[in-house]
């Protein structure tokens, strides 16, 4: 059996035949899924699969590309979706991307500092998607020793893999 710890299964790409394909999925070899979320609308469709499918689990968070949405509101959100649903097992997918920088950078990184501060507060592993921010993720990935989680998009060197792997990661 299988574990894909990294489906967005709630993409409209899915829109016509979703149920069919999740219906599906435990007959394939698939035992579980994480479905992480990249918005609040996105995460609260991953929280609703999650609730809805007994092999599927959630993350709750605001990918770099919706950094700009990230508030106290939409964090106050995703700690009441964590504590009303224990499916939710991580803070994601978040991070920084400056390979397109449609949101700044300024932005992206306070988005990824306040729910840093939401993982380790709610003591849940996060889902990192990081690309071409090296210098700026590492500082802080280190900024919160005790966090952890997985890469899921990584753009940087072996080197900075084995300082990762160093802290835990």
């Amino acid at each position: 059996m299988l574990f894909d710890t990294h489906a967005h299964l709630d993409d409209r790409a899915f829109d016509e035949d979703r149920a069919e394909l999740l219906a599906a999925l435990p007959g394939q070899g698939l035992a579980l899924v994480m479905n992480p979320g990249c918005s609040l609308s996105s995460s609260r469709n991953a929280d609703g699969l999650s609730r809805q499918y007994p092999y599927i689990y959630a993350a709750v968070g605001s990918h770099p590309d919706a950094a700009d949405e990230v508030s106290e509101a939409v964090l106050e959100e995703y700690r009441k979706l964590c504590a009303a649903n224990p499916k939710i097992k991580a803070i994601g997918e978040i991070g920084l991307d400056y390979h397109y920088e449609d949101i700044p950078r300024v932005l992206q990184k306070k988005a990824f500092i306040a729910q840093m501060e939401l993982a380790r507060e709610l003591d849940l592993p996060v889902i990192v998607h990081e690309r071409d921010a090296h210098e700026d993720g590492m500082a802080i990935i280190k900024s919160f020793p005790t966090v952890t989680g997985v890469f899921h998009c990584y753009s940087g060197s072996a080197e900075m893999a084995r300082q990762l792997v160093d802290l835990g990661w």
